[in-house]
């Protein structure tokens, strides 16, 4: 990156349309984890719930763009993000910094798998299996994506891109398909070659959106349009060929490209909605300032309800702990109490 194409401003100035993005998935997250089964049947599966037979099928719901959704957001900031930091700090301390952040995400995202799993490490049919889950997969790409930030724009699409080839390769004739079945997420192999491609892809949009100055805001927001319709159009096509269907389980690669490209035109909205109001959303805004947390605490929430107490939620708790993860996000955003981790 050219530390003089970016002026870094005095006081740090949000950016909107990326917090209310983020509010939204985060919302629809928690709605999904807290919702009875029941509700996420039927017609409101697409939008609600992974499809069915999701190891197996060739097909993906809306839902499952949720990860990749989030992965896009944090991979748009991440350049700005360390940019800012290393004209302030030094280059060490800015590493050092998002090194800690990504890194206390995996460890605890390894944690809760362990205690969930009741361990990190298992066979499963005569595979080793290294036991994995969302958080986890949120810690490492943004640690895999670090050292591709010293790569111009261009180079870390083209790695990136061969990267996700390779994978796919590797789950037609290397045998990885079978270990992302048996796994969450593709499992750590497909968070390596898989999700943290959406990471890097999203670093290069980042860098053009909020650093490069060669080109007009419209400009830049045409491109990323037209990079979202161009990825999501050629994830469908490439589904098309034998074996390189869509699956979220297997984290293919015209999964990838397809979630990367409905991530784009989603959070192109929230652009647009931007542009007209340019100011806080209430609840959105509350919701995406600090994600992270707001993520463990349902998860902690709904794992205590289901699987210690051994509660099944029904309607009535779900909409109680909805209602109580908002009263705390408007509160921790009320008080200024932004929790980034």
């Amino acid at each position: 990156m050219n530390e003089s194409e970016l002026d870094i401003e005095k006081k740090s100035k949000r950016i909107y349309w990326i917090d209310h993005a983020r509010g939204f998935i985060m919302i629809w997250l928690v709605i999904t984890m807290f919702l009875p089964t029941w509700l996420r049947e039927g017609p409101f599966r697409f939008f609600l719930d992974h499809p069915e037979n999701e190891k197996f099928t060739h097909i993906m719901n809306l839902f499952d763009v949720g990860a990749p959704a989030f992965i896009v957001l944090m991979g748009i900031l991440m350049p700005l993000s360390f940019l800012k930091r290393k004209e302030r700090d030094g280059v060490k301390k800015a590493v050092t910094h998002i090194a800690i952040r990504y890194g206390v995400i995996l460890i605890l995202g390894l944690i809760g798998v362990y205690i969930v799993q009741g361990t990190l490490f298992k066979i499963v049919n005569g595979m080793p299996v290294i036991c994995w889950d969302a958080l986890p997969t949120l810690g490492l790409v943004g640690l895999i994506a670090l050292p591709f930030l010293w790569l111009e724009p261009k180079i870390r699409a083209i790695v990136a891109s061969l990267m996700l080839l390779f994978y796919q390769i590797m789950l037609n004739i290397g045998g990885w398909r079978d270990y992302a079945i048996v796994s969450v997420h593709g499992g750590i192999l497909g968070t390596i070659f898989g999700f943290s491609v959406i990471m890097i892809y999203s670093t290069c949009l980042g860098e053009f959106l909020l650093i490069n100055k060669d080109y007009s805001e419209i400009q830049k927001y045409k491109f990323y349009l037209i990079i979202g319709v161009i990825s999501f159009i050629g994830g469908l096509l490439i589904a098309l060929i034998p074996e390189w269907y869509q699956n979220k389980r297997q984290v293919t690669l015209s999964y990838i490209l397809i979630s990367l490209g409905t991530s784009v035109l989603i959070s192109f909205f929230f652009i647009a909605l931007d542009k007209k109001m340019q100011r806080p959303i209430f609840g959105l805004d509350s919701y995406g300032k600090s994600p992270f947390i707001i993520y463990i605490l349902a998860v902690v929430i709904e794992f205590l309800i289901a699987d210690i107490i051994g509660y099944e939620i029904d309607l009535f708790i779900g909409i109680l702990m909805m209602i109580v993860i908002t009263a705390i996000a408007l509160v921790l955003d009320k008080y200024g109490k932004i929790i980034k981790l």
